[in-house]
């Protein structure tokens, strides 16, 4: 019978976003503020949500900047 080590939540987590981490097709603004959260144990719902807002209103800002600078 093999005996096979059953990894605990926190190692399952590093595991799932170092894979995400590598998955172009995901959003990695996203995924470097989810790691962030965790990173400083802060990854909560209220935490989360502030965060992606910010980078959404960033990227927004980003956009308007590139609209704007290629008129």
């Amino acid at each position: 019978m093999a005996i096979e080590k059953i990894q605990c939540a926190s190692e399952v987590l590093d595991t799932f976003m170092g894979e995400q981490a590598q998955d172009d097709s995901l959003d990695q603004v996203t995924i470097a503020v989810i790691a962030g959260l965790r990173g400083d144990d802060k990854l909560t719902r209220t935490n989360l949500l502030r965060k992606l807002d910010e980078a959404r209103k960033a990227a927004l800002k980003d956009g308007d900047r590139q609209r704007e600078g290629g008129s």
